[in-house]
């Protein structure tokens, strides 16, 4: 009877570690990262075409951030953007967005960007607002970051 108790025991472990090496093979394999380079590199024309976006988050409208920072000191933000690309470097959008509770407020944004081969690039806005761009799967989608030294905003858009 022990020795029956000794074999499942080996066996459970020897699974268990079977299991485990699929299983970490399988992670190496295939990283969660999404790849933004495709096979074809990009210009100005990968982009044309409309996108949507919904963005949520949290601004510290406080000023400058200093380290660390009280959660208590950002404001919670929402916002819907259809935008549109030209092909030729022209960009425009139509947003709603709501900062801190209040009501919606519409806004429109118009601007110029630049799209590198390794399918990243920059957005600059005739309000001054900087963003630099990821294009990912096939021009499919674009992930922003605002680089411009105000709050902090990180968009994604879809087409």
């Amino acid at each position: 009877m022990q020795a029956n108790k000794v074999r499942s025991v080996v066996f459970i472990v020897v699974a268990g570690m079977a299991l485990a090496g699929v299983l970490v093979f399988y992670g190496l394999w295939r990283s969660p990262v999404v790849e933004a380079k495709t096979s074809a590199s990009c210009s100005l024309e990968t982009l044309q075409g409309k996108y949507a976006g919904v963005w949520t988050g949290l601004l510290d409208l406080s000023g400058p951030p200093k380290n660390p920072q009280l959660i208590s000191k950002f404001t919670p933000y929402d916002g819907m953007e259809v935008s549109h690309w030209d092909g030729a470097g022209n960009f425009s959008a139509s947003d709603v967005f709501a900062v801190g509770g209040t009501p919606a407020q519409p806004a429109h944004d118009k601007g110029t960007y630049t799209v590198n081969s390794d399918c990243t690039g920059t957005l600059t806005l005739t309000n001054g607002l900087t963003f630099d761009f990821v294009i990912l799967h096939s021009a499919n989608e674009i992930r922003f970051a605002e680089t411009d030294g105000s709050p902090t905003v990180v968009i994604e858009d879809r087409m």
